[in-house]
């Protein structure tokens, strides 16, 4: 009975499992496909809106070439300068020619010529109130070129008001420029929309054109009403020029799309019911549920299978579990898998106890016990006498040309601490590799430590009987609480980074750190080694002020000396290296490099070897300035000006010299900087461009002078000449046929 029920525990279990793994991934599989149902349908509406912002873009473009056509006409420019109407064969053919424009394009629906101080000649369909007349030729007499078009709200003779889009040429380029006349013609926005949509009654997506209040400027058949103010308000809120959003407003929920035109300050939306738009998921949600009962049924069938499998090694490991834990009555009562887990966890608690017991012995040998004999792998962790005063010392030996002796001199360091205190302390020691050691020494008797100086004498007669061994010793500070020993190692080796700052000190107390300053070292304190590197100075002399540079270091912090240092070496490499802007070793590097040092000798020949690299670098450099690098680097500008990929660092590396001081030579010659000049040679090649080839693009022409990015070509053209290219290239065009 006990067997048939476990069976059934992992067969249900494991049936359970299967059965949640698939309806999650089907839910997944749902919504994913519904999303992307959401946003194909989302991308078709952006598609017919950014068609339809391209078609309006197109009609505006007709109207503005019709009013820059007309205002070029000689007998119409005539008729504006003189405001003479009388009756002429070209005045006919000018007027016929407008009145031909209105008539063929049905979405024009006025056309108005204003003279110098009123209007000369109307054609109008819709004719507009003597106001609005004077009230249209008074903005666009004001107006510059650039604001064509804008939307105007008339008031027709009748009364009604009426929203025109209007477009107007008047040749004011500038606010400052003089007017003389203009040509405008009004755009009929209820007619203009039969052109930008598909007016069928069945269309279920409603598309209209909105300005920034909201109003509905043009539309598609079946927008019988506005669109709600909540709704318009987010998407003029909107940071975003193209963008969707799911509205759930006072009707069903829609699915909106909109196209933002930020130079005509008009919106393009589309209103798509959400239903709609998830109407093909029907489908996928019937094959969905096919699918997950037949893998239900797959999975019950797998679970079955492998239940049976598993029931055997599962039993044999009951077994072993009782087997360890020595409780034979541990499956006899209460439920299988609690009475196993629990024993799992009486198991793994005394593992962890003998795991924590092992790893604090280790702890314990690595601070406290000397490496050597099996007599000291079991000694005692506390010291001789309760609440005794001690202190840890940690040694390093320098490496010489004999790395053999390296273990000998440590261990007749340690033999010479050992002698000096062993009458009157207990010393242990740690050695974790042959040239390191560690020592803790505490009191044999009480109140032996208490006369410091003693203690200072008694290490510093030792440091005088050191011979010819060269060590670095690090003293922590006294102290009675056990708990804080890995704080005094850590003091003790914190001394070491002290000691290598000075020349003739091989040992240092944690208790003098509180002399040392720890401010930041100044960067004047660096300037005299720095100074005598750039001025050649003899090895002497730089030698001389390095070491009286480490000896400033030696009186602060050794976070703060070891940074001033790297920052020296540092600014020691951008001299000496070739290419300074393009290197590999950071301030990061050095600060490691620095702090790993451990003698006061490696330290100061490894600066006197930065410093002599940087001296050569000087010295190197010194003989390429005899050639006119100026002038090659000018001559080189001319003749590559148009590769995109030109730079300083590029042309520095090919004269061979810094980028900094190319820029300084440039700037020397020509009175400007190097991106300045190469991008006057550049604009004034796109001048040539604009004018002999009129029928190239702009953003062609920004690729042939070694730009790649048109718009940034367009914002360096408009600084330098006070207009874009295309409206720089029109003027010119105008200017000649004046």
């Amino acid at each position: 009975m006990r067997k048939k029920k476990l069976f059934t525990r992992f067969f249900m279990s494991l049936t359970l499992i299967s059965v949640c793994c698939i309806l999650v991934l089907a839910i997944a599989i749902f919504y994913w496909y519904r999303n992307l149902t959401i946003h194909n349908v989302d991308k078709a509406n952006q598609s017919v809106l950014l068609n339809t912002e391209t078609v309006f873009m197109n009609y505006k473009e007709i109207v503005q070439n019709y009013t820059m056509d007309f205002y070029a006409n000689p007998n119409i420019h005539a008729l504006m300068m003189s405001g003479d109407t009388e009756w002429s064969d070209q005045l006919y053919s000018a007027l016929s020619q407008i009145r031909g424009a209105l008539v063929v394009n049905t979405f024009l629906e006025n056309a108005y010529i204003f003279g110098v101080e009123a209007p000369v000649t109307v054609f109008e369909n819709m004719p507009l109130s003597p106001e609005s007349k004077q009230e249209l030729f008074d903005r666009i007499r004001e107006s510059r070129i650039e604001e064509s078009p804008f939307l105007w709200q008339a008031v027709l003779n009748n009364g009604v008001p009426v929203t025109f889009l209007t477009v107007f040429y008047n040749d004011r380029a500038f606010t400052d420029s003089a007017y003389y006349g203009a040509v405008a013609i009004t755009v009929n926005l209820s007619k203009l929309q039969n052109h930008l949509f598909s007016q069928r009654d069945d269309e279920k997506t409603r598309y209209a054109v909105l300005d920034d209040t909201g109003a509905v400027l043009m539309h598609n058949q079946g927008t019988g009403r506005d669109f709600e103010t909540e709704m318009i308000q987010r998407i003029s809120a909107s940071d975003t020029e193209r963008g969707s959003f799911v509205w759930k407003g006072s009707t069903e929920p829609l699915l909106i799309t909109y196209v933002h035109s930020p130079k005509d300050n008009l919106w393009f939306v589309s209103e798509t019911s959400y239903k709609d738009s998830i109407r093909d998921i029907s489908n996928a949600r019937n094959l969905i549920i096919v699918l997950c009962l037949t893998l239900i049924a797959a999975a019950a069938t797998s679970s079955y299978l492998i239940s049976r499998r598993m029931y055997q090694p599962i039993g044999r490991l009951f077994g072993n579990i009782v087997h360890i834990s020595g409780n034979q009555e541990v499956l006899k009562t209460g439920d299988d898998f609690h009475a196993a887990f629990r024993e799992l966890e009486t198991i793994g608690t005394r593992l962890e106890q003998l795991r924590k017991e092992n790893d604090d012995s280790a702890l314990l040998r690595w601070l406290l016990a000397p490496q050597g004999g099996p007599d000291q792998s079991d000694a005692c962790i506390h010291l001789t006498l309760p609440d005794s005063a001690y202190f840890v010392c940690v040694l390093y030996i320098h490496e010489n040309d004999e790395a053999e002796s390296l273990k000998a001199a440590c261990e007749h360091v340690v033999s010479q601490i050992q002698s000096a205190f062993g009458q009157w302390a207990e010393i242990r020691t740690f050695r974790p590799h042959e040239h390191t050691a560690v020592l803790i020494i505490s009191e044999l008797a009480e109140g032996t430590f208490e006369d410091e100086s003693n203690l200072r004498c008694q290490w510093e007669v030792l440091a005088s009987h050191a011979g010819d061994f060269h060590y670095s010793l690090g003293i922590s500070t006294l102290t009675s609480d056990t708990r804080l020993l890995k704080q005094k190692y850590e003091e003790a080796s914190e001394c070491l980074q002290i000691v290598k700052f000075h020349e003739h000190r091989s040992m240092f107390f944690a208790k003098d750190t509180v002399q040392l300053d720890s401010n930041a070292i100044p960067d004047s304190s660096l300037e005299p080694v720095l100074q005598e590197v750039r001025q050649d100075g003899q090895p002497e002399c730089i030698l001389q002020k390095l070491e009286c540079l480490l000896a400033v270091a030696s009186g602060y912090r050794p976070v703060s000396a070891t940074a001033a240092l790297a920052k020296l070496a540092l600014e020691l490499s951008r001299t000496a290296e070739l290419k300074a802007d393009c290197r590999d070793t950071g301030f990061l590097d050095y600060y490691q490099h620095i702090w790993r040092m451990e003698s006061y000798y490696e330290l100061r020949n490894w600066f006197e070897e930065c410093c002599r690299s940087a001296a050569e670098r000087i010295r190197s450099m010194a003989a390429v300035q005899t050639r006119n690098l100026a002038g090659e680097a000018i001559q080189y500008i001319e003749e590559h000006f148009d590769d995109p990929k030109l730079s300083l660092n590029v042309l520095a590396e090919k004269l061979s010299i810094s980028s900094a001081y190319l820029g300084r030579l440039i700037a020397e010659e020509t009175e400007s900087s190097f991106p300045d000049l190469v991008n006057m040679h550049r604009l004034e090649q796109a001048q040539v461009l604009l004018i002999s080839q009129p029928d190239l693009d702009i953003r062609k022409i920004a690729e042939q002078v070694g730009y790649n990015s048109g718009t940034y070509f367009t914002t360096l053209f408009k600084k330098r000449y006070g207009v874009t290219p295309s409206k720089w290239r029109m003027n010119h065009i105008l200017n000649q046929q004046d």
